[in-house]
């Protein structure tokens, strides 16, 4: 059965994935119609779904054509619903009126696309689809054919037209900075729910990614989700009319857009990708996390590395010989990388300056960074570096070399951010230089990774050049071609995403990178929260998380050990203290608990997860299933254990009834019916309690 069919006797195509089916259908007149998203049909079932009225306006005030009936709402005529396309004539015309010219079915059977044209103007909208096993992956090229400038006043990547429901029920991923992805939850009322970010980049407010249901539950019921893979201001909106009918548009924020199209030019639109789960969130989940793993990050097939990063331990006092202390004990706990951050080049004694110059401080390291990365890999771990490529600070040498290389208008005050400025990325020459500094850096001495850092948002949105373009998208197509080009030259390098912690973990950025850095809250307790909303949409193996000294420099909350190495056992474990103050049994307890985390890590970072219900309000669960099945990983926590409560019965899902598990630790044997049905005893005491179970199937 290919991916997408043509069904050539009505002019309509069948896109099928696992476990979904979209459906849409080109009409008489030449107009491209939604038919279907949602669980799977049959060719003989399009027909159907052809002869069914679409129309239903009902009054002179609903939009015509309905959102919900069009594959693409574009601006013009009475379409009143939430547009993806709007863009400006030079006459001044601001109205679409598009008719479909032509459609082809990739040479693989797994992409369609089909082509639009104004039946006025020389501009045409190509629509893209792609099948990626249980997601469908959705982009628009736009193509200015004629001979005058064409400007761009909106362009989103997608319409997502959704079925009808009685009701509906919304969940986005929400936060701010040190409280990322924090699970939200909402009825939707007739109106527009409406996601953004207008900071140049993704942001810590929100994920663009969106859920909808009619009610779901974890285990049944149907929903729906939508993600956009773009790394700067983006916008999704979910609007709902009074009659039940939803559709869902989302592409790059058309705030301060106006991106021009010069005559023969053409721009392609990020890539939205929309899963369909028929069981319920649980299912949802599985299905991003799978997208995620076979489609989108690289070396997914590898595990990631125990790591240990520096900054917490001597924040910018980066020396060789206390980098060397660190490297020696974070060694002795089965740390694999050792990554040494802010701090270490020329200049770098605070935030005040350096940023831009990636040249070791001469005085700390008078041979650069080789003889300690040396020293690294003599201690069998890899070596990695902090960086921050796009900012760049007043009092650096690149800056005083180039002032007209950052975002500025020439009338008014540049904006400081974090002591820096932002590198102007939209310009060839930019690039460039960033390019050839960063491979002399990895050129330099024998760098495997790299922390590729952002601190500040886009502002005064002007590159000072005359080529056409919006900053806003020329920015992330330059971040984009620097991280493309430095991987070409350097594909051994693993590189980690981080923007003042979560505010760039998108798919596109997780497309070019290992893994990211989820917030820059280190407090165990807090992350809880943080990485289960995380996990919500992306998968584990992306997800580093670290174990710091308590109390954090944050929250300031004294947190035991065990509760620490706990919750980042739950991602990637990294480590963040400061070794040279950890006690010897600090350091003991410590290396038991990497070891452990290596036993079930793949599991962790491969397996099934399951966010554990049936517990008190007060116990956060999670449970991790490998891919054999052979291994569960249950990890339980509570803040403070009250009334005489003990223990907690955790409901385990997803295992094989008729199996037996047998309790790593103790021995105890368990049927999975039990695990399932009765649930899986947890002992849980006092303040600050954790506790990790591992079970290995018989």
């Amino acid at each position: 059965m290919p991916a997408v069919e043509h069904l050539t006797d009505r002019n309509a195509f069948l896109l099928r994935g696992d476990g979904f089916a979209y459906a849409l259908a080109v009409t008489p007149d030449g107009d491209l119609r939604h038919l279907h998203w949602g669980g799977p049909l049959e060719p003989a079932d399009v027909a159907v779904l052809l002869d069914d009225d679409a129309g239903d306006f009902g009054s002179n005030t609903w939009s015509n054509p309905r959102a919900h009936a069009e594959e693409l709402v574009a601006h013009g005529g009475r379409r009143l619903d939430e547009t993806a396309l709007k863009v400006e004539f030079a006459d001044g015309v601001r109205a679409l009126d598009l008719a479909v010219v032509s459609s082809a079915v990739g040479p693989d059977g797994d992409e369609l696309t089909v082509r639009l044209a104004d039946r006025h103007y020389p501009f045409a909208a190509e629509l893209h689809y792609r099948v990626r096993g249980g997601a469908l992956e959705r982009w628009t090229t736009l193509v200015n054919d004629g001979d005058t400038p064409v400007v761009l006043d909106r362009a989103y990547s997608a319409s997502w037209a959704l079925p009808w429901q009685p009701h509906w029920e919304a969940t986005w991923l929400a936060g701010m900075y040190a409280a990322e992805t924090q699970v939200t939850r909402r009825a939707l009322g007739p109106g527009r729910l409406v996601l953004e970010s207008r900071r140049g980049i993704p942001g810590h407010a929100a994920q663009p990614w969106l859920a909808l249901d009619a009610g779901a539950g974890d285990e049944a019921g149907a929903v729906w989700s939508v993600a956009l893979a773009w790394s700067g201001s983006w916008r999704l909106a979910a609007e709902l009319a009074a009659d039940g009918r939803l559709h869902v548009t989302t592409g790059v924020n058309d705030f301060d857009l106006q991106h021009p199209l010069a005559p023969g030019a053409s721009w392609t639109t990020p890539v939205t990708a929309g899963v369909f789960a028929p069981a319920g969130h649980d299912d949802l989940t599985d299905r991003w996390h799978a997208y995620e793993r076979r489609h989108v990050v690289p070396r997914s097939d590898v595990v990631r590395p125990v790591l240990y990063n520096s900054w917490e331990a001597t924040f910018f006092d980066v020396r060789p010989e206390s980098q060397l202390e660190l490297a020696r004990r974070a060694a002795g706990l089965g740390a694999e990388l050792f990554v040494v951050d802010d701090g270490w080049f020329a200049g770098r004694d605070d935030e005040n300056a350096g940023i831009g110059d990636w040249t070791p401080d001469p005085t700390a390291f008078p041979g650069g960074l080789k003889p300690l990365a040396d020293e690294v890999h003599a201690l069998g771990m890899r070596f990695g570096v902090w960086v921050e490529p796009e900012a760049v600070s007043p009092d650096s040498d690149l800056f005083r070399a180039h002032p007209d290389w950052i975002y500025q208008w020439p009338t008014r005050p540049r904006t400081l951010a974090r002591q820096t400025h932002l590198l102007a990325l939209s310009r060839p020459d930019v690039r460039a230089h960033l390019v050839e500094a960063l491979d002399a850096l990895l050129s330099s001495a024998p760098v495997d990774a790299l922390k590729w850092d952002l601190n500040r948002p886009l502002t005064e949105a002007s590159d000072g050049l005359d080529e056409a373009g919006s900053v806003w998208i020329g920015h992330v197509e330059g971040f984009y071609e620097v991280l493309d080009r430095l991987r070409a030259l350097h594909p051994d390098v693993w590189i980690e995403s981080c923007a003042s912690g979560g505010g760039r973990a998108d798919l596109g950025v997780l497309s070019r990178t290992e893994w990211v850095w989820p917030s820059d809250q280190t407090d165990a307790l807090e992350r809880l929260s943080i990485q289960q909303g995380y996990a919500y949409a992306h998968s584990p193996h992306t997800m580093m998380a670290w174990v710091t000294d308590s109390p954090t420099y944050l929250t300031k909350r004294e947190i035991p050990l065990r509760f620490r190495f706990h919750s980042a056992m739950t991602g990637l474990l990294g480590i963040g203290g400061n070794l040279a103050h950890w006690s010897p049994a600090d350091l003991s307890a410590g290396a038991e608990y990497v070891a452990q985390y290596k036993r079930i890590r793949a599991t962790v970072q491969y397996g099934t997860m399951r966010r554990l219900s049936g517990a008190p309000d007060d116990v956060t669960a999670v449970g991790y299933r490998s891919p054999s099945g052979d291994q569960v990983a249950v990890f339980a926590f509570a803040p403070s254990v009250r009334h005489l409560r003990r223990t907690v019965l955790l409901r385990l899902r997803g295992l094989d009834p008729a199996a037996v598990y047998v309790d790593a630790a103790t021995g105890a044997r368990s049927s999975g019916a039990l695990l399932m049905h009765h649930g899986l005893r947890v002992g849980l005491v006092g303040d600050y309690a954790s506790e990790l179970v591992i079970l290995d199937r018989t």
